[in-house]
């Protein structure tokens, strides 16, 4: 029998007895992609595919597991990834906004997105120092994340997100070309310069996406630090 057809008959004995429910149908596929990665890591380790199967499965023994509402995860290396990607995305933002610091709605961007920046890269580094002096003890120190918790709130956050973007946008557009629409004018750009102003109001609010960004990749940094009882 093939790998992925291996790996799907086992995704669907755990659910066997599940309820067909949007939830379920979701984290029937994230065991399915986590399994299936965690095969292949196994087998690029140089582990038989048969060992690899039955070592990765172990993580997964049963229902009672994989519907936990919990998961314990190494507490220093999932916070010192998630503050590095939170630095990465402030960073990212701050460089794309550099070129906006000639207007003065730009320039505070940048400058509000550099004060972020030294912020969140303070605190990793503080997070490192305070860690690096005992390695052996805070690496096998654990924390626990409440999975259904963090779903909900990574999916509020995107529709918190669309629709605060659509109100900055709808209030952007009401402001600057409100008359011309009610009046029934065309709308004119006056050059380059004023394109550039519209341009940048309307891209401003898109930067709060590292908000969404950071609390998603919390969630998928879950299994990479998980730690498991069956090993």
């Amino acid at each position: 029998m093939r790998l992925e057809a291996r790996i799907t008959r086992h995704v669907n004995r755990l659910f066997v007895h599940a309820q067909d429910t949007l939830d379920n149908r979701e984290l029937k596929e994230e065991i399915h992609s986590n399994l299936a990665a965690r095969i292949d890591d196994y087998i690029s380790q140089g582990m038989s595919e048969e060992k690899a199967f039955q070592n990765a499965i172990q993580h997964i023994a049963g229902m009672d597991e994989v519907m936990s509402d919990h998961r314990k995860v190494q507490r220093v290396p999932y916070w010192t990834a998630l503050l590095q990607s939170a630095l990465i995305y402030s960073l990212i933002a701050w460089i794309i906004t550099i070129p906006m610091r000639v207007l003065m709605q730009g320039s505070a961007i940048n400058n509000l997105l550099m004060i972020v920046s030294l912020i969140v890269g303070g605190m990793y580094v503080l997070y490192l120092l305070i860690n690096k002096t005992n390695d052996s003890a805070t690496s096998v120190k654990t924390t626990v994340i409440r999975i259904p918790a963090l779903v909900q709130w990574n999916r509020r956050i995107w529709w918190l997100w669309a629709v605060l973007i659509l109100v900055l946008w709808g209030t952007q557009a009401a402001l600057r070309f409100g008359s011309n629409i009610w009046f029934n004018r065309p709308i004119q750009v006056d050059g380059p310069y004023q394109f550039a102003v519209i341009v940048i109001a309307f891209a401003i609010p898109l930067l709060s996406v590292i908000i969404p960004l950071v609390v998603h990749r919390a969630y998928r940094i879950v299994s990479k630090y998980e730690v498991s009882d069956a090993l």
